[in-house]
C-alpha cells in the first residue's frame, strides 16, 4: 500500500469524523413513537441492503403492519421500491422520521447507518467478512466507509453470502440469483451467449452468478447509481445478443427500452 493511498484514507477518516460530529450528530434528544428498523453495512455499497430491506418490508406487510421505506434519492433504490409496491420516502431519513412519526406502525431505513441522529433505530448490519478495523480497511485502501468501533449501537449483525460461495453453509443470509426473464416473462435459456451489464457496487458477484449458467461475451461495469445505464443498454443492443441486467438498473430504463425482448433481468432473492 503506497503513501498516497494512506494519506487519502486519513483524509477520508478525518472528513468522516468531522461530519459525524457536526452534520450527523444529534442536536437534542427526540422521542419517536414509530419504531425504525435500519438496514446498514460498513461496505461502501454492494452489501445487499436494498433486497434485504424489501424482504423485511414484505414480511412485515404480510403480517399486517403499515410501513414505509426511507432511502436516499439516487434514482434507483427509490424507483425499485416504488415499482414493487412499497411506500417510499426520499431525502434526509432523520427529517422523514420526524415527518412520518405516528403515521405508520414501523419505518425501515435502507442505509443511513452513519447518521447518528437515528439513535432510536434497531440497526441490522450486513457483513461480507470485511475487517473494518483500521485505515487500511477504509476508502481508498479498503472498501469500507467506516470502522466497527464507530457503531456501538448495532443491534444485529447478519453474515451474508451468495448461494454458490463456500461460506453460504454458515451464513445468516444467503442471496440467490433468480433466472433472468424479460418483460414478457420469457426465461433466458441456459448456456446462452450474453452481454452482462451492471451499474452496482460489487458487480463481480453479479457476473460470477451469471457465469454459472451462461457464456458472457462482454461484461460492462458502470458506476454504482450510474445515470448512463440506458445509454449503455441501447448501445449494446446493436450487438444482437441478449443483455442481462440487475433489477436496480432495469427500473432506470424508459418504458420503450425496457420492453425490448432482448433485455433480461436477473433479480436477487433471499
Amino acid at each position: 500500500m503506497n503513501f498516497l493511498s494512506l494519506f487519502l484514507a486519513l483524509l477520508w477518516r478525518f472528513g468522516y469524523l468531522i461530519d459525524s460530529k457536526t452534520r450527523l450528530a444529534p442536536k437534542k434528544k427526540i422521542y419517536f413513537k414509530t419504531p425504525l428498523i435500519g438496514v446498514g453495512s460498513l461496505l461502501a455499497g454492494g452489501a445487499g441492503k436494498t433486497p434485504y430491506t424489501a424482504f423485511l418490508a414484505k414480511e412485515l406487510r404480510e403480517r399486517g403492519f403499515k410501513l414505509a421505506i426511507l432511502c436516499k434519492n439516487t434514482g434507483d433504490e427509490n424507483l425499485w421500491f416504488a415499482k414493487n409496491g412499497f411506500e417510499v420516502f426520499t431525502g434526509s431519513r432523520f427529517e422523514m422520521c420526524k415527518k412520518l412519526d405516528g403515521k405508520y406502525d414501523v419505518l425501515i431505513s435502507d442505509d443511513g447507518l452513519e447518521d447518528r441522529r437515528l439513535g432510536h433505530a434497531f440497526w441490522v448490519c450486513l457483513t461480507w467478512g470485511e475487517r473494518a478495523e483500521n485505515l487500511l480497511d477504509i476508502i481508498p485502501c479498503g472498501n469500507c466507509r467506516s470502522l466497527w468501533r464507530d457503531h456501538p449501537k448495532i443491534a444485529c449483525v447478519k453474515k451474508c453470502a451468495m448461494e454458490w460461495e463456500e461460506n453460504a453453509k454458515t451464513a445468516d443470509l444467503v442471496f440467490k440469483m433468480e433466472t433472468p426473464k424479460n418483460f414478457c416473462g420469457e426465461i433466458l435459456p441456459e448456456n446462452s451467449e450474453i452481454i452482462a451489464l451492471a451499474g452496482i457496487a460489487r458487480s463481480h458477484r453479479f457476473f460470477e452468478g451469471l457465469q454459472k449458467k451462461y457464456s458472457i461475451a462482454k461484461k460492462i461495469e458502470c458506476k454504482d447509481h450510474s445515470k448512463k445505464i440506458q445509454k449503455n443498454v441501447i448501445q449494446v443492443l446493436k450487438l444482437g445478443l441478449p443483455i442481462v441486467i440487475t433489477e436496480k438498473d432495469f427500473v432506470k430504463l424508459s418504458e420503450d427500452v425496457s420492453q425490448n425482448k432482448s433485455i433480461f433481468v436477473a433479480g436477487l432473492k433471499l
